[in-house]
């Protein structure tokens, strides 16, 4: 017998692990089945794509507690880790790595006296914070080594004067680049961490607190305002001189009304929204809108949530995605009920059992006693082949119904001027794998997920929405099956996907008709690749690993039906920095290179005439990031600025970042 169909057979006899067995088929890592506590709570009136908010504390109360239930049993944990981090991707090019074709035409700056390259991001126009940003004349760069810096709390009381207090504070440097190929540190801040500069203030996002300062006359800078943070920033963008957070708050034993994501800034867990069905439920989050020059929050709203968050933002609306597991006994239940080998009487029990105003885990205890009793009471000659036929059904089933394991559900945060409103949800089956799974185009929003479980074949899918509504229009399934969505970069009416087993197939998916997109072509090739970069509007770059070592792959997709390999590059390198982040990225195309941190150095990669060759390595003290400021790539190492000239290739200077430290930081 089939080794899969054995284990089945044996946990669906073995108490509780049968529940893993049935309607376990989850994604990895499922947790056990928790306590009994309160019965999920639907809204017979709602459907769901409805979101509404609660009327009270305690109907929010309840909500979450039956959330936390579901959560258990569908296999779900753990609150969310409160850490930009966490986000893929990341600032660290050029406004012109813009996957947008208008993009692609030209290059801001490209005429200007002395053009600066700016952070690499997912949209045009919508900054995204990292720890090395610009205002056009100087870098301010974070350092990753902090220090203890003495800062004033609070009066203790009336009369007290204010009491000292050590805090373990990096140091951001401030660079001015007004002569390219001689830059100078002018100041220090006492403050580091992931950073936005919008207008004349730049707006630090550190582990506990977000701080503003005004950088107008960036050789001293002074501290404007300060926000202690009661969650974690799970993302944050700028755009149109406004920053947005996102940030989430766990809910501990017991959910703290009302909800404190920001000192200051309260948020009434009446005015939280949910969907008008029941979700796993371990966090909520915040979208607000924040004036970075003086720190206030102009608006703000709330809704439920679970890990596994991803962001997305369009020039209208903040996308934010949450994973919702499948209650691993209702899916038991129905595979069981479902199954040709279950006789009727047992399924009446079943039926009798789920009647019962009883908990996932109890539910679960009494149906697998159910199941146990029917195969002991049959001849000992047939309960081996009845296992095993049940099995065989069991698998069928969650193969059949594998899009009801795991969905992705999408709240919409619509954005007027500083004004937020929860404005949809919706829900795809699968999870997604970053921020670049998720585009928004012409009206249509766009993911690409991968659908997976225990016991069956993983597949991947791309769903169109509405925008407006977040209905689902059309679908692409079943895409490269048994394996999973390594990278996604969407085109205009195009998305680029890379999934990933033993070959690294690229695919070409055409989404000009948002009802019927169809995948166009596809091109197999060894390694995978991490992150995708549109270099031209026929070439595709892709960003991995062949053999555990890096590489570089340019795609042409001059012919979606038959995308080839133009050109490919394995280094000797163990990793980049790339695949951690795509803000670690830079392409400079004026000069028709792009920037590859790797092992510490920095690879400067020519793309031009579809070849791909190291034009020079840049060794320095772990190169993370460069910007290059008219002919010349700045390569920002912890402790070092190395200077290189575009036209020669040759190491201009090197400003030490470290020695340049004065008292003069602040």
């Amino acid at each position: 017998m089939d080794r899969k169909l054995i284990v089945l057979a044996a946990v669906l006899v073995v108490g509780a692990a049968a529940l893993v067995a049935v309607g376990g088929a989850l994604s990895s890592g499922d947790a056990d089945p928790g306590t009994e506590t309160d019965t999920p709570v639907d809204d017979p009136d709602g459907s769901d794509g409805e979101l509404r908010s609660f009327d009270s504390s305690k109907s929010f109360a309840a909500y979450v507690a039956a959330g936390r239930t579901s959560a258990r049993a569908g296999g779900f944990g753990g609150a969310p880790r409160p850490d930009v981090v966490r986000e893929t991707g990341g600032d660290g090019a050029t406004a012109t790595a813009s996957p947008d074709s208008a993009a692609l035409s030209g290059e801001p700056g490209a005429d200007s006296a002395v053009r600066v390259g700016t952070t690499n991001v997912q949209e045009t126009g919508i900054d995204e914070p990292d720890i090395v940003k610009t205002d056009g004349r100087n870098f301010f760069v974070s350092s990753p080594r902090p220090r203890y810096v003495v800062e004033p709390t609070p009066r203790r009381a009336e009369g007290d004067g204010p009491v000292p207090e050590e805090k373990r504070r990096g140091l951001t440097h401030v660079v001015d680049a007004s002569e390219p190929a001689d830059p100078q540190r002018i100041a220090g801040i006492n403050a580091s961490g992931r950073m936005l500069v919008v207008n004349e203030t730049l707006v630090v996002l550190e582990g506990d607190r977000l701080v503003g300062y005004d950088v107008g006359a960036a050789d001293d800078p002074k501290q404007v305002w300060t926000r202690p943070l009661e969650g974690g920033v799970v993302s944050a963008r700028a755009m149109d001189g406004q920053v947005y957070l996102v940030v989430s708050s766990g809910l501990g034993s017991s959910p703290r009304c009302p909800v404190e994501p920001l000192a200051g800034l309260t948020v009434d867990c009446g005015d939280i929204y949910r969907p008008a069905t029941q979700v796993p439920v371990d966090a909520t989050y915040t979208a607000l809108s924040l004036d970075p020059a003086s720190g206030d929050v102009d608006d703000s709203v709330g809704f439920v949530g679970t890990h596994d968050t991803t962001v997305y933002m369009s020039d209208n609306a903040l996308y934010v995605t949450y994973t919702e597991p499948m209650d691993r006994t209702e899916l038991m239940v129905d595979a069981l009920l479902a199954s040709s080998v279950v006789p009727g009487d047992v399924k009446d029990r079943i039926r009798e059992v789920q009647g019962y105003n009883l908990s996932a885990r109890a539910e679960q205890a009494e149906v697998t006693h159910t199941v146990e009793e029917w195969i002991a009471s049959l001849p000992e000659s047939e309960r081996q082949s009845t296992r095993e036929a049940l099995s065989a059904d069991l698998e069928a089933y969650a193969s059949e119904h594998v899009r009801e394991y795991v969905t992705t559900g999408i709240v919409r945060v619509a954005l007027d001027d500083t004004a937020l409103s929860v404005a949809a949800q919706g829900t795809v089956p699968g999870r997604p794998l970053n921020q670049f799974s998720v585009d928004e185009h012409e009206g249509t929003l766009r993911i690409a997920t991968t659908v997976s479980g225990v016991g069956t074949e993983s597949a991947n899918d791309l769903y169109t929405l509405n925008a407006s509504g977040l209905d689902r229009v059309g679908a692409v399934q079943d895409m490269a099956p048994g394996q999973r969505i390594y990278a996604v970069r969407y085109v205009g009416d195009r998305a680029y996907l890379v999934t990933f087993r033993q070959i690294d197939p690229f695919h070409v998916v055409d989404l000009s008709n948002p009802a019927a997109p169809v995948e166009r072509g596809i091109r197999e090739l060894p390694g995978f690749s991490r992150y995708l970069h549109p270099v031209s509007e026929d070439l595709i770059l892709g960003v991995g690993q062949e053999d555990g070592q890096v590489k570089t792959v340019l795609f042409d997709v001059s012919d979606p039906e038959n995308p080839t390999i133009a050109d490919s590059k394995v280094y000797d390198r163990r990793w980049s920095g790339v695949e951690r982040s795509h803000h670690a990225f830079t392409i400079d195309r004026r000069h028709g290179a792009f920037f590859l941190p790797a092992d510490g150095d920095g690879l400067v990669v020519s793309y031009e005439n579809q070849s791909l060759s190291v034009e020079t390595t840049v060794e320095t003290d772990r190169a993370t990031r460069a910007r290059y400021v008219g002919d010349y790539l700045y390569v920002f190492g912890q402790r070092e600025v190395v200077v290189v000239n575009e036209t020669t290739w040759e190491r201009e200077t090197t400003l030490e970042l470290a020695a340049a430290s004065s008292e003069r930081d602040r």
